[in-house]
């Protein structure tokens, strides 16, 4: 009876493909791509939800000591289903789908739309310290491309539902269906005419409509907070965006070498898993809010309540020292890229995504939380943190506009539109001029000039 279903459904399509013209036909298949990124994405969000509560088994009592358990069995299922399941066949990363569009074929695995959503709830869901948007974006961009290939599109149709896929995917992750486009535009490098823009247009629309329909206000990341903005803090969103240029460079610099140190020992599979996840347990039991995606803890931070971050820590009993919470704060600007980079490079699946806000709302809080504490100035603690996120993004991804706009629309921050440009275009440059590529187009030519 399910394959009735389908069949059905199969067939309807390929009579609409009959009926309508091509240029119609492109723009009925980008509301269904946009459709299936974004239940995508709403199925994915669920899955890490269900993981976490299966594994924790609905309790928060002894948290902190799972913690010590959860990451390594969650690292370690992954890479069990990556080899038994599915054969050895996962793309991580964004490298993949630069790789299919270089290729001028556009073709992306079949598996690849559903072998990231299950991988990566096993990753994160279980406490690895990477995002989900990286396979959400991987899964929007295999749906577009399969669905195009089922009914015999071209190649440059192809490309574009493809991407049409991934600005929905992105779009419905965070309901921000301009950063969707943008991310899909900028980010892939599309070379791509301006009648392009409409099905993406579409895509990001439908999947930011129905992630919106189904999770309402429960998407990844959305918070209304913020205070106006004042151009006498001008100089020093200057000096967040120059040092958020530094510290992207600084995690591109050490994602990679982590990466590429278990990559060199990529047969002794199980002693990856078992050395990764030892260490990234012992980081999460150290710094609790490195498990996961750490978005409730860029709440926390907007809020201005960091003592909370030392919750279910060992060092919880320094909560209430100012300084010792914002060293704590501090440090953590830079562990998180050797978190994601062991979680990844062991065996898990995720993004770099996640983390970048991550270390974005760290760094601008802790920026803005450190002058205010030496009296040197009072500036707006929620807004950098807000801004923070736009700045390292940019500089991770090399994608300011991607950035700009998605921390406008997951915050209603259009009034920060102007700090967030400051931020976003510093930061883009100098990570620009010290890296020439975003980290996953790093990864792409540094595997493809071997």
């Amino acid at each position: 009876m399910k394959w009735l279903g389908v069949y059905r459904i199969h067939a309807l399509i390929h009579w609409t493909k009959n009926k309508l013209t091509k240029r119609q036909f492109i723009l009925f298949s980008s509301i269904l791509v946009g459709l299936s990124a974004g239940f995508a994405a709403i199925v994915l969000k669920f899955f890490v939800h269900y993981v976490f509560v299966i594994a924790t088994l609905g309790k928060d009592d002894n948290l902190k000591y799972l913690l010590l358990i959860l990451p390594l069995n969650g690292i370690l299922l992954t890479v069990w289903v990556v080899r038994k399941i599915l054969k050895g066949r996962l793309d991580k990363g964004l490298a993949p789908i630069h790789d299919a569009i270089k290729n001028d074929a556009s073709i992306i695995p079949k598996e690849q739309t559903y072998a990231q959503i299950i991988t990566s709830s096993l990753t994160v869901g279980m406490g690895g310290s990477a995002g989900l948007e990286a396979p959400i974006v991987i899964t929007g961009a295999a749906l577009g491309s399969n669905y195009s290939t089922t009914y015999g599109l071209t190649v440059k149709d192809r490309t574009l539902l493809l991407a049409c896929g991934v600005a929905a995917g992105i779009a419905a992750a965070f309901n921000a269906p301009i950063a969707g486009v943008l991310f899909a535009l900028e980010v892939l490098l599309l070379d791509v005419a301006m009648s392009a823009f409409t099905p993406v247009i579409i895509a990001a629309a439908t999947g930011a409509l129905i992630s919106k329909i189904i999770l309402q206000d429960e998407i990844l990341l959305s918070f209304k907070l913020q205070q106006p903005f004042d151009y006498y803090n001008v100089p020093f969103y200057i000096l967040l965006g120059i040092f958020a240029g530094l510290v992207s460079v600084y995690h591109i610099r050490t994602f990679s070498k982590i990466e590429k140190l278990f990559s060199k020992k990529k047969k002794k599979i199980y002693v990856n898993v078992f050395a990764g996840g030892i260490a990234l347990a012992c980081l999460i039991f150290i710094f609790p809010s490195l498990f996961a995606e750490g978005y409730e803890s860029i709440k926390i931070l907007s809020l201005q309540k960091p003592e909370e971050l030392l919750n279910n820590s060992f060092l919880h009993n320094y909560k209430n020292s100012e300084w010792f919470v914002l060293f704590f704060v501090g440090i953590l600007i830079f562990i998180k890229a050797v978190a994601t980079a062991i979680t990844i490079g062991s065996g898990g699946n995720g993004g770099n995504f996640a983390p970048s806000l991550f270390v974005g709302a760290y760094l601008g809080f802790f920026f803005s939380r450190l002058l205010n504490l030496l009296n040197i100035t009072s500036l707006p603690e929620s807004n950098f943190t807000i801004v923070g996120m736009a700045g390292i993004l940019s500089g991770i991804y090399h994608a300011p506009l991607t950035a700009i706009f998605l921390i406008a629309e997951i915050t209603g921050g259009y009034t920060l539109m102007i700090p967030l440009m400051i931020v976003a275009s510093i930061s883009f440059a100098i990570s620009k001029y010290f890296e020439p590529y975003s980290l996953d187009r790093k990864k792409y030519t540094a595997t493809h000039a071997r």
